[in-house]
């Protein structure tokens, strides 16, 4: 098992390398037959087409590998193991729609993040022998940490690939000094900016890194040597942004991003150790502030929100200063942000009552109530008035509109009718909206197309959870129809909503905006979702209920990221 993973993870790294090196040279796509290039399975000349076969080459290695893993891990993980396998195909389907669309610039970048994330599920789903004397000095804050830094290397990583992917990158002329090259590209407007973001980003992920490395040397000697060259890659990081700052060659970019790609390799490998021993030793991860303080904004939703986000601005056939998107996504963020906190403020008393949630920061009383509703608030007021600058006063009202329809409408009408589903349904449909309408500052048939996809994704999707947790949610007195209705009747509707969705599905290529290979793409998809549901007409035990209502809502979640990644990428 170990042998796999390092040939699953070494093979990714080295496959960031190559594909960093076509980048580069700017010679992506130059083979244009598929899966040989000009004829040849790898050409033996160290050209661009060698670069671009052995980057195919690697990436069905892994591909394989990631179908071995998920089957040899699935016993041990059950559906975490499939992440690595379901990420694998979302990059397939990019490389196909590279290839085929010539989409470089989205699907580069997204091509970066799926491969980082594959990076952090294959670590993530990796076996751990743990050392039970660091229980004794174990400080919970360093995972804070930790993934403090992380998220600024990724951050660092999304505006780099789009600095270099999109030729935005202002470089100085090689005779200046650094501190003249600053000034030279602040006077650029976008790629100055965009230039400028990223230098400072670095500066501050170096001193973070310097701070979070020599702490874990001092107090953690178990994973010593993994921080000790955590600083040396700190060092060299410095000394190339600084002379990057002045003059840029090929051969610096390479050793820059393979350097980086290192501190993330480290800095994945210590916050999964931190994360799985705290649970090992405490059965559960230690709170503290910060992680009590993102706990209230509910950070996995509230990255569902922008990606779908990202969808509606992808598919707008216009494009917006890059800069001012960077904006709006965290206004946006702001706003889905504060939203949460308040409806964590509402609940906390419901809270207590459920076993998932009474240990949340507000019931358990780690945090007073207070807090939530100042930084509820202040979120929406702060988001929703930069959303009126950097996008449009469309987009910032439909962000108000959610927010306030979220937390004084569906969560009051929880406790009332379980027909709060579908009202809770619409701010959770408006994100993809909302990306639109950051766009186009217009609603219209696409964003509205997006916005009824989301709507119906969710009906079976709450279903399906209110079936294996009706216990839970009769505890906090949630009405859902799991406590008011048969399970035969959610049964059938949860088909229903499924052959629905199928057919929804069908609207892009009937509409004419969507080619054939979305069409068998999509129904594919939506079969597959089919089915998940009819089972649930063979379950005859109780007991059995809860299992086929968790493997559905299991089903949900690959089914959204794909349908929306296929109409994304086959056009």
């Amino acid at each position: 098992m170990n042998v796999l993973f390092y040939i699953l993870y070494t093979g990714t790294i080295i496959l960031l390398l190559v594909g960093a090196q076509l980048q580069v040279l700017k010679t992506a796509l130059v083979c244009p037959d598929w899966p040989l290039c000009f004829g040849e399975f790898l050409p033996l000349t160290m050209s661009p087409a060698f670069y671009e076969s052995l980057h195919r080459f690697l990436a069905g290695i892994i591909g394989i590998g990631s179908v071995v893993w998920a089957i040899v891990r699935f016993k041990e993980l059950k559906a975490r193991a499939l992440l690595p396998l379901f990420l694998i195909i979302i990059q397939s389907l990019l490389g196909w729609a590279t290839f085929s669309y010539k989409l470089p610039t989205i699907t580069t970048v997204l091509h970066l993040v799926f491969s980082l994330i594959f990076l952090a599920t294959l670590e993530a789903t990796r076996g751990v022998t743990f050392d039970e004397s660091l229980k004794e000095r174990w400080n919970p804050k360093v995972k804070d940490a930790v993934g403090f830094f992380l998220f600024l290397l990724l951050l660092q990583f999304f505006l780099g690939g789009i600095l270099r992917k999109s030729s935005l990158l202002a470089q100085c002329e090689s005779t200046m000094e650094f501190w003249e090259c600053w000034k030279v590209q602040a006077s650029i407007p976008l790629a100055g900016s965009l230039s400028l973001m990223h230098r400072l980003l670095g500066v501050l992920t170096t001193l973070t890194g310097f701070f979070v490395f020599s702490y874990l040397i001092k107090n953690l000697p178990k994973w010593k040597m993994a921080a000790v060259l955590g600083n040396i890659l700190m060092v060299i990081q410095l000394l190339l942004g600084l002379q990057m700052g002045r003059s840029a060659s090929r051969e610096m970019i390479i050793w820059h991003f393979t350097t980086a790609l290192f501190s993330y390799a480290i800095l994945l490998f210590l916050i999964v150790r931190l994360r799985r021993y705290e649970k090992h030793f405490f059965g559960k991860p230690v709170p503290t502030y910060l992680n009590d303080l993102m706990d209230l904004f509910k950070p996995k939703l509230t990255i569902l929100v922008v990606v779908t986000l990202l969808i509606g601005v992808f598919l707008a056939p216009i494009r917006l200063n890059i800069i001012w998107l960077f904006i709006s996504l965290i206004a946006i963020w702001f706003q889905a942000a504060g939203s949460l906190s308040l409806n964590c403020y509402i609940e906390r008393e419901a809270d207590k009552l459920m076993e998932r949630t009474r240990d949340r920061p507000l019931p358990a009383g780690r945090l007073k109530p207070e807090v939530a509703l100042y930084w509820g608030w202040g979120l929406i007021l702060v988001g929703t008035s930069i959303l009126i600058f950097s996008a449009n006063l469309l987009t910032a009202s439909l962000g108000l509109f959610s927010a306030l329809s979220y937390i004084y409408l569906y969560t009051p009408l929880k406790l009332k009718t379980p027909y709060a589903l579908y009202v809770g349904a619409v701010p959770g449909a408006l994100p993809t909206l909302m990306g639109w309408t950051t766009v186009t500052d217009s609603v219209s048939g696409p964003g509205l197309y997006l916005f009824g996809i989301l709507f119906l994704w969710q009906i079976p999707h709450f279903m399906a959870i209110s079936l294996y947790r009706k216990n839970e949610y009769g505890m906090a007195s949630f009405l859902t129809f799991a406590q008011t209705h048969s399970f035969e009747f959610l049964r059938m509707n949860i088909t229903i909503y499924s052959l629905i969705l199928m057919l929804y599905g069908m609207i892009p290529y009937f509409s004419g905006w969507r080619s054939e290979n979305y069409f068998w793409a999509a129904i594919t998809i939506s079969v597959i979702l089919l089915g998940f549901a009819l089972y649930g007409f063979l379950v005859r035990e109780q007991t059995k209920i809860n299992d086929w209502a968790r493997s559905y809502f299991w089903a949900t979640l690959f089914y959204l990221p794909l349908i929306l990644g296929v109409l994304l990428i086959l056009r």
